[in-house]
């Protein structure tokens, strides 16, 4: 059975302030999808980065010759599929393992990704790893601005990534979509009736979003 990864890194980096893609932007000297790979190569034998069309020789260069690198696609979910296209190409079976991973998200711990590998291997058709929300939680304000309701932050979870796939899974939900956009791959795989299982994140598997979390991303990179 082959471990293999889809890395998403076609973001434009619209929220960080950055003219290049945030996957390019640098942390500690290299670039995040450098990074992320890092971490998820000691795992994967097979990685494919999907990366922004324009920039794909600055991707080349930033992978450091540990992955594939294919064009992304409109939205992060098109990107996924060209990632597990490129891996069909590959040779990926149906039986084999898919993480789907955020370079953005470059710091997530390979603990971390191991016990949501070993999910599937135990029979799950996806794992996802959560941490709990530690914020006060309330409904969207009312039209009028007003205050929302609050909600049980015991009864809900952040959802970060990589998350973790039987290929044949992940394969028939993006199929299945049929145009239809989900936030994530693990919703998709959902409504397929499979089985979806958490797993322990880790905070420092934070998505890099804003200027400000480059900072905090500088410090996981000195002490990982």
């Amino acid at each position: 059975m082959t471990i293999a990864a889809v890395v998403t890194a076609a973001g434009r980096g619209t929220r960080l302030g950055s003219a290049t893609p945030k996957a390019l932007v640098p942390v500690a000297g290299r670039p995040l999808v450098a990074h992320a790979l890092d971490r998820i190569a000691p795992l994967a034998s097979l990685i494919v980065v999907t990366a922004v069309a324009e920039d794909i020789d600055a991707f080349v260069d930033a992978v450091e010759g540990r992955a594939d690198v294919v064009a992304g696609g409109d939205s992060r979910q098109a990107s996924v599929w060209a990632g597990l296209t490129a891996l069909g190409a590959r040779g990926l079976q149906p039986s084999d393992v898919v993480l789907v991973h955020d370079a953005a998200r470059a710091f997530m711990p390979t603990s971390a990704m191991r016990e949501a590998i070993a999910a599937v291997e135990g029979g799950a058709d996806a794992a996802i790893p959560v941490i709990p929300v530690v914020d006060t939680l309330v409904t969207a304000p009312r039209v009028d601005d007003s205050y929302g309701a609050p909600v049980d932050r015991d009864q809900v979870r952040a959802v970060q990534t990589p998350q973790v796939f039987r290929a044949s899974a992940l394969v028939a939900a993006h199929e299945a979509a049929a145009g239809r956009e989900a936030t994530d791959d693990a919703t998709l795989v959902r409504d397929l009736g499979l089985r979806v299982v958490a797993t322990e994140g880790h905070p420092w598997g934070l998505k890099v979003t804003h200027a400000g979390d480059l900072a905090l991303a500088a410090f996981i990179a000195a002490n990982s």
